[in-house]
C-alpha cells in the first residue's frame, strides 16, 4: 500500500461522525435570504425551492467528486489542526441527533480509512427583483417545500406609534385644507396660517389647531384616509394634554378653533356623540372667550367688566389686535353658531348661543380677509329684518349666506319650543311670529332658487337653500301638529294658516327634491347636508297621502344619502334612523 510505502502510519475510525451540513446551516442561510429581502429584494417561495434544490445538488456533485479523486490518490494522515477540526464536527454533530435535517443525508465520503466531511459551498443566488405586488399570487403562501413552510411574503408597511409628516405630506394636507375644508371652515387666513405653519417653534396651541387642520383635510381625500386616522387621535392626545398642562382659564382663539374643526370631524367620520361632546366644548371655550360680542364698542359697562375679569380670565393675544386676528374672531364664533343651530334641529335640542345677546358683525367677503383690507360688516339682527322684507346688502360671501340660513332654522326651532298658546295675546303673538318666519323663509327660498340647478351649483349655497325649504317644512309640520286651541276662533285661525303654508310647502317640496338631486352630482358638499336631507326626509314620511311631489322627494333623499355613506358618516347613521320607511 502507499501508505507503508512512504512510511506514513495509517488511521482508521471506529464511528463516523453524522454527513450532512453543520448545524444550523440551512437555518443561517434563510436568514440571510430573508434579511436580503426585507433589505432590496423579494424571492418568491418558488425561487427559494430552486435555490435548496441547486444547493442540494452542488452538494452530490461535490461527493461524487471527491470519491472519484479517493479512487486514485491515497489517504494521507490528518494534521493536528485536521484532528481539531474533526472533534469539533464531532461535537456538534453530537447536538444535532434529536433535530430533523432539512435535506436528504448522503453516506460518508470514504477516502482509504480517513472520513472526510463535505464543506459546505457558497452558493451565488440569483437575485430576483420584485414586481408589482398585484403579479404575487396568493398560491406561493401555500409552498411545497416543508423547510420554508414558516416564510410569509412581505406585509404592507405599517405606521409607528407616532405618525412621522414629511414636508411633502405637510404641503399637501396644508392644500387640502384650503381647497377643500376652507370652503365650509374659513376660519384661518392662508397667508397668516403659512407665516407660522413651518416654524419649528410654534406653540403647543398652534401645534394643536395645525393637528386639527391635518385631521380635518386627510378626511376629504383617499390618499390620507390611514394617516387620518392616526392624525385624529393623536389631536385628541394634544388638546387633552393642553388642557393638563396649562394654568386654569388659560384659552386661546387656537385652542376653540382645533376643537371646533375635531368635533366636524368626529360628526362626519366617527362618533355623532363624541363630535357633539367635543362641539359643545368649543363652544364653552368661544362664550369664555367672549366671542359672541367682539364688536361691543368700547365704552359699554359691559367691555369695562370685562377689562376687570381679565386677572382671572387670561386671554392670550395682543389687547389690540388688527383687523385680520378680530376677523379670525368672528370667523370663529359664527363657525360655531352654524354648529349648534343646525345638529340642534336633529333631535330638537335648546340652542347654546342666545341671538339677542350677540354684538359680534357677521363675516367679511373672502377677498377682503385674503387680502387683509379692512371691511366692517353689519350685525345680525340688521341683516335679517323681521317684518321689512328688503334686504339691506347683497354682497355677502357664501359663509355669511349659511349663517343667515343657520339663523332662520334656529328662530324656527325656538318657535317650534315655545310653550303653546293659552290666551288671546299669546295666540296673536304665535301667529304673528309664525307669518314673519314663513314670510322670511319664503323670501330666502326665492333668493337661492337659482342655485338649485346644475348651471349654477355652488354647494354651499345649494346647502342654505335646502335649509331654506327645510324651514319652510318645519313650519308647515308645526302649525298642524300644534293647533292653536279648541275655541272656534282659534281653530278658524289655524285652519287660515294651514291654507297660507300648503301651496307653499308644495312649492317647496319640488324646489328641494331639484337642490337633493343637484347636491348628488356634486362631489364636494357641505358636511352637515345630511342633516337637512335627514329633516326633509321625515316631512315626506309624515305626509304620505298629502301630495305625490312628498313621495317622490323621500327616495330621492335616501338615494343622495346612500351615495354620501363612503364619503360621511353622518349619511349612514341617518340612513339608520329613516329605518325601514326609506324604501317608499
Amino acid at each position: 500500500m502507499t501508505c507503508a510505502t512512504s512510511g506514513a502510519d495509517c488511521v482508521v475510525r471506529d464511528s463516523c461522525p453524522q454527513r450532512g451540513p453543520k448545524k444550523g446551516y440551512l437555518k443561517t442561510l434563510q436568514k440571510k435570504i430573508g434579511k436580503g429581502c426585507s433589505q432590496s429584494f423579494y424571492f418568491p417561495p418558488l425561487a427559494l425551492g430552486l435555490m435548496k434544490s441547486r444547493a442540494v445538488e452542488e452538494d452530490l456533485q461535490t461527493q461524487l467528486d471527491n470519491q472519484q479523486e479517493a479512487s486514485t490518490t491515497e489517504t494521507r494522515a490528518p494534521s493536528p489542526s485536521q484532528e481539531g477540526v474533526n472533534s469539533n464536527n464531532e461535537d456538534e454533530s453530537s447536538i444535532d441527533n434529536n433535530e430533523v435535517q432539512d435535506t436528504p443525508t448522503t453516506p460518508p465520503i470514504t477516502t482509504g480509512n480517513i472520513q472526510h466531511w463535505p464543506a459546505p459551498g457558497e452558493f451565488q443566488f440569483p437575485m430576483i427583483h420584485p414586481g408589482p405586488w398585484e403579479c404575487i399570487e396568493n398560491s406561493f403562501s401555500s409552498s411545497s417545500f416543508p423547510a420554508l413552510d414558516h416564510y410569509q411574503e412581505p406585509a404592507q408597511v405599517t405606521m409607528g406609534a407616532e405618525l412621522h409628516i414629511t414636508p411633502m405630506m405637510h404641503n399637501d394636507l396644508d392644500q387640502l385644507y384650503f381647497d377643500r375644508a376652507y370652503v365650509f371652515a374659513p376660519i384661518l387666513q392662508a397667508h397668516r396660517y403659512r407665516s407660522w405653519s413651518k416654524q419649528p417653534n410654534k406653540s403647543k396651541q398652534k401645534t394643536c389647531l395645525q393637528h386639527a387642520m391635518w385631521t380635518l383635510a386627510s378626511s376629504l381625500s383617499s390618499q390620507f384616509q390611514i394617516a387620518g386616522r392616526q392624525l385624529y387621535g393623536e389631536t385628541r392626545q394634544l388638546l387633552h394634554a393642553l388642557e393638563s398642562e396649562e394654568p386654569r382659564h388659560q384659552i386661546s382663539i387656537e385652542q376653540a378653533q382645533a376643537w371646533i374643526l375635531l368635533a366636524i370631524y368626529e360628526l362626519t367620520c366617527e362618533d355623532y356623540h363624541r363630535g357633539m361632546i367635543s362641539a359643545g366644548r368649543a363652544f364653552r371655550l368661544i362664550q369664555m372667550m367672549r366671542l359672541y360680542e367682539v364688536d361691543v364698542p368700547q365704552s359699554t359697562p359691559t367691555t369695562q367688566a370685562l377689562e376687570q375679569d381679565q386677572g382671572q380670565l387670561s386671554f392670550q393675544g395682543q389687547v389690540q389686535d388688527n383687523w385680520i386676528d378680530i376677523e379670525t374672531k368672528r370667523r370663529t364664533f359664527w363657525l360655531a353658531y352654524t354648529i349648534d343651530r343646525f345638529t340642534s334641529m336633529v333631535d330638537g335640542l335648546h340652542l347654546f348661543f342666545n341671538e339677542q345677546m350677540i354684538r359680534t358683525r357677521l363675516p367679511a367677503p373672502e377677498a377682503n380677509f385674503a387680502s387683509g383690507h379692512p371691511r366692517d360688516m353689519s350685525f345680525l339682527a340688521d341683516m335679517i329684518p323681521v317684518i321689512d322684507l328688503e334686504w339691506p346688502d347683497n354682497d355677502l360671501s357664501s359663509f355669511t349666506e349659511t349663517v343667515i340660513g343657520a339663523t332662520i332654522c334656529g328662530r324656527v326651532l325656538e318657535h317650534k319650543q315655545r310653550p303653546p298658546a293659552r290666551t288671546r295675546d299669546t295666540t296673536y303673538e304665535f301667529c304673528r311670529r309664525h307669518r314673519s318666519l314663513n314670510a322670511l323663509s319664503a323670501q330666502r327660498t326665492k333668493m337661492l332658487r337659482m342655485y338649485a340647478s346644475l348651471e349654477y351649483l355652488d354647494p354651499i349655497l345649494a346647502f342654505t337653500a335646502l335649509a331654506a325649504h327645510i324651514a319652510v317644512f318645519m313650519l308647515y309640520d308645526l302649525i298642524e301638529s300644534k293647533p292653536l286651541g279648541a275655541e272656534a276662533q282659534a281653530a278658524q285661525l289655524t285652519k287660515a294658516l294651514q291654507t297660507e303654508h300648503q301651496q307653499q310647502s308644495l312649492d317647496a317640496v319640488a324646489d328641494a327634491a331639484l337642490l337633493v338631486a343637484a347636491l348628488g352630482q356634486h362631489f364636494q358638499t357641505h358636511p352637515l347636508t345630511p342633516i337637512l336631507l335627514l329633516l326633509g326626509a321625515r316631512f315626506s314620511q309624515s305626509h304620505p297621502g298629502l301630495n305625490d311631489a312628498y313621495n317622490k322627494l323621500n327616495p330621492c333623499i335616501v338615494k343622495t344619502l346612500e351615495a354620501s355613506t363612503n364619503l360621511n358618516g353622518l349619511a349612514q347613521n341617518f340612513l339608520q334612523l329613516l329605518g325601514p320607511q326609506n324604501d317608499n
